[in-house]
């Protein structure tokens, strides 16, 4: 679970993780003031996060979700009582709005973990090879532990190798955690010949937030 709380990052953690995972769909707590719901636009149904806002509905004392674009633009948001000038984003200064996901109080931050940014950042990393990394994986021997920073000169071609050596492994060792996280199994796969005699493929890849390419 991440908390509309900063802390010491420039955003809330919840905020952080989404963008760190790619993650664009929230659903809100079951014990919250608004029950389990998932957040998505009223008109369209899209559920990205960082376009949706809300404009307050003039009539009643309600809100109603919209995302920036085309449904906050609509013309017909006038015949439905709703001003468009009001529509303000459900993300503000990287937190979400604190009626909509409460903000920590004062004691229960004094009860919480104190994290820094590289420690999030370096458990982001690790829940990319394993999910169920916690915080004390972080204090793993080797975690922690930072290459040597690159000089403009070197003294002899063994101190070259000694910097360049591990950033060249972290690299490669990166490359391969990267693509294999990209591959996708138990694909059904139709072949068929074109008209113009060239061989087809028919298959179906799973939805992905992921930058990921065929080849």
């Amino acid at each position: 679970l991440f908390c509309n709380e900063r802390g010491s990052t420039s955003g809330s953690q919840i905020v952080n993780h989404s963008v760190r995972a790619k993650h664009r769909e929230v659903t809100l707590y079951s014990e919250g003031p608004l029950g389990e719901t998932v957040l998505k636009c009223y008109s369209c149904g899209v559920r990205n996060i960082f376009v949706l806002g809300f404009i307050p509905a003039q009539a009643d004392y309600v809100v109603v979700l919209l995302c920036r674009q085309p449904c906050a633009e609509q013309n017909s948001l006038k015949d439905m009582n709703w001003d468009q000038e009001q529509w303000k984003p459900l993300i503000t200064d990287r937190s979400f709005l604190p009626w909509l996901v409460k903000v920590p109080t004062e004691q229960e931050k004094l009860c919480a973990r104190q994290i820094s940014a590289a420690q999030i950042n370096k458990l982001e990393e690790l829940w990319k090879e394993n999910i169920d990394a916690t915080f004390q994986d972080l204090e793993k021997t080797g975690i922690d532990t930072e290459p040597s920073q690159v000089q403009l000169r070197y003294e002899d071609g063994y101190q070259y190798e000694k910097v360049f050596g591990p950033l060249v492994r972290l690299e490669t060792e990166h490359d391969k955690n990267f693509k294999e996280s990209q591959t996708q199994e138990d694909i059904e796969i139709r072949w068929n010949v074109g008209l113009n005699k060239k061989t087809i493929a028919y298959f179906t890849l799973a939805k992905t937030d992921s930058d990921m390419k065929l080849r």
